[in-house]
């Protein structure tokens, strides 16, 4: 059971990276934004791929804990958490240097959305009983 959701979290991370560097680029096209020295593709890959595999962690500790009750109480919690994190970029304080801050939150509060939407996604090809 635990490779079985190893591989959900690692496969929802990739998603989860490939959505956000999509969206950086265009962000980036769009408004001209420029936060590669916050926000690059190394970071996007590692928080989406650690986000995942910590997603795949507590699961299968409720999977364990809960059993039935488990994947409601890690849906709720998975969104309550994505919601929380937000508080992240809304409260940074940017270096002098970077130009259009106010930008900032608009690229990077989508993305704390990608993991979850990525783990939901495609949790029904990785259901476990």
């Amino acid at each position: 059971m635990f490779k079985k959701i190893f591989f959900h979290g690692l496969i929802a991370g990739l998603l989860a990276a490939i959505a956000a560097i999509i969206y950086n680029r265009i962000y980036f096209f769009a408004f001209e934004a420029n936060f590669s020295k916050l926000v690059n593709i190394p970071v996007l890959i590692a928080i989406n791929l650690l986000s995942c595999l910590l997603a795949g962690v507590v699961y299968w500790g409720l999977k364990k804990w809960l059993g039935a009750w488990a994947e409601v109480v890690f849906n709720f919690s998975f969104v309550i958490v994505s919601f929380a994190s937000i508080t992240i970029p809304l409260a940074a304080k940017l270096p002098l240097d970077i130009q259009n801050p106010e930008l900032f939150p608009g690229l990077t509060v989508p993305m704390h959305f990608f993991p979850a939407l990525a783990w939901f996604t495609l949790n029904p090809l990785f259901k476990v009983e």
